[in-house]
């Protein structure tokens, strides 16, 4: 459990914290679990609550004035969301959304991250570096799906990943874990073009595939362009 809950960025907030105190709020907020497309929160609920993925795949996204889907990101284990309740926002304006069977969650009330954020000054730096790291991708994210073509958006979206995900164990490789589908969903493209598109890099020898990873094989995969 301390290894897998409470760590993220190479940082194992576990042993930041002061463990007993941990240990009793684990002990009173039970880890949740969650069944495949369950959501764990959705838009305008009143934010007093951050989460931590302690197993499985969550989807983050926003619906617009017609009610379309609009993904922001897929999330796995160790990553956080709902973080906006942290800074006082009073409402949320994103939905979560468990993309695995067995998913399981970690709640935090703000109110306690915030008390632990002015006990422990590394908990405090890591979790607001993630927020601002997350802000950015975002705000990338949109303007690449707004100014960019299909074929950019992948690659753009893949040189993410690069820093996102890599895999010490496999030098070089990229474990993202993502469908195509859901590739496609972050970028505004069907399933059949990021295929194609996929394959099309890896003919030039741009990349190498593999089941929810990739290599690249240029430094820059803009390089491709």
């Amino acid at each position: 459990m301390k290894s897998s809950i409470w760590y993220f960025e190479g940082v194992d907030l576990y042993h930041i914290l002061c463990p007993y105190k941990y240990e009793k709020h684990l002990k009173d907020h039970p880890l949740s679990r969650y069944n495949k497309h369950e959501f764990i929160f959705m838009p305008h609920e009143v934010a007093q609550d951050i989460y931590l993925i302690a197993e499985g795949k969550v989807k983050i996204g926003v619906y617009d004035e017609a009610g379309n889907e609009l993904i922001l990101a897929y999330l796995g284990k160790g990553e956080i969301m709902g973080e906006m309740a942290y800074l006082g926002k009073g409402q949320r304006r994103e939905f979560a959304q468990a993309m695995q069977a067995g998913t399981k969650i970690c709640k935090m009330s703000a109110e306690k991250a915030q008390e632990l954020s002015r006990d422990y000054v590394p908990f405090s730096l890591e979790l607001n570096k993630k927020i601002a790291d997350r802000i950015i991708l975002l705000e990338r994210r949109l303007e690449i799906l707004f100014y960019k073509d299909v074929r950019r958006r992948l690659l753009e979206l893949m040189k993410d990943l690069t820093t996102l995900y890599p895999c010490p164990k496999e030098p070089g490789w990229v474990h993202h874990g993502l469908t195509q589908q859901e590739i496609g969903s972050l970028i505004g493209a069907s399933r059949k073009t990021v295929s194609l598109l996929l394959n099309e890099l890896e003919k030039e020898g741009t990349i190498l595939l593999a089941l929810g990873r990739f290599k690249p094989l240029k430094s820059d995969l803009l390089d491709a362009l």
